[in-house]
């Protein structure tokens, strides 16, 4: 098997920036996005929330943090969410199972039985030093929680490649992370045969670049910048941690991924000028076609 993980070596560093808190504290969180600004009265058909578990870093932890806003939005009743987190590449699944103290929370909150998925974040360095093939960090992690609850759930994120101002384009920004992302979904489905367990895979990273996509062609009024502030740019700085139009669009993927909840199904987000649910729905359709001549 022939993958771009070389590239993503050098594209998913995901060091660790100032901003970011570095200790790890499970929490549980409701997010003060756009998402918590909805009319939450339309009828939707309820849907039995699920206890998820997030492991990893800050490229995934606005979207775990927004999940409760984004249940509430989708007729979710009694979504629980739980965070253990360290910023940037600390928060890959090898180097947080390695690190003592990051082992030791993951298992305690894990020997409860009760998490229902764990989510955890591409990439730890095994898995790309070994071209995609080997990860023994989230094997461990994922034999751990299927040992304490056999109907656990495994989910394994990609994101977006970080530094995205040294890319000229969406395009040449997301080469690297469209390359890795079929060898994780095989790997994803290796993984998934081995323990005998629900194993997916999804690609968040991919409605990030969406939105940078619209914004190159003129298509945003919400957002004027590339990098700058929260609330009017893709990326809030140099690293690419992602604005809030990016984070609650991507959330609609974990929405998807988790619950399975087509995006399009959603209460309109009145908020962006844009409709985040047909971008999100967009960056799905998108994902699906990485790597099939098909597509």
């Amino acid at each position: 098997m022939t993958l771009s993980f070389i590239a993503l070596v050098a594209l998913l560093t995901l060091s660790a920036c100032g901003q970011q808190v570095t200790t790890p504290s499970p929490a549980t969180s409701t997010s003060v996005s756009a998402l918590v600004e909805l009319d939450l009265e339309a009828e939707v058909e309820p849907v039995k929330g699920l206890e998820v578990l997030y492991i990893g870093h800050s490229f995934g932890r606005p979207f775990a943090d927004n999940l409760d806003a984004a249940a509430q939005l989708a007729g979710i009743d009694g979504h629980e969410q739980h965070i253990i987190f360290r910023g940037g590449e600390n928060g890959a699944p090898q180097a947080m199972w390695e690190s003592p103290e990051q082992q030791v929370l993951i298992k305690e909150r894990l020997d409860s039985g009760t998490v229902d998925v764990v989510v955890m974040i591409c990439c730890s360095k095994e898995l790309l030093e070994t071209g995609g093939t080997t990860d023994r960090a989230i094997v461990e992690i994922s034999s751990y929680a299927l040992q304490r609850n056999p109907e656990t759930r495994i989910g394994l994120s990609m994101p977006w490649s970080d530094f995205p101002g040294t890319h000229p384009s969406v395009d040449a920004h997301r080469a690297a992370t469209d390359a890795g992302w079929i060898g994780y979904q095989e790997f994803a489905e290796r993984l998934g045969n081995e323990l005998d367990a629900d194993v997916f895979s999804f690609y968040h990273g991919a409605a990030v670049y969406e939105i940078r996509s619209m914004f190159e062609q003129g298509q945003l009024s919400d957002v004027t910048e590339l990098i700058g502030r929260r609330t009017s740019s893709v990326f809030t700085d140099e690293k690419g941690h992602a604005g809030s139009l990016a984070k609650d669009t991507g959330t609609l993927v974990w929405l998807h991924a988790i619950y399975g909840i087509d995006p399009r199904d959603l209460p309109p987000v009145e908020k962006y000028d844009i409709d985040i649910r047909e971008v999100a729905s967009t960056a799905l359709e998108r994902t699906a076609t990485i790597g099939n001549p098909a597509g």
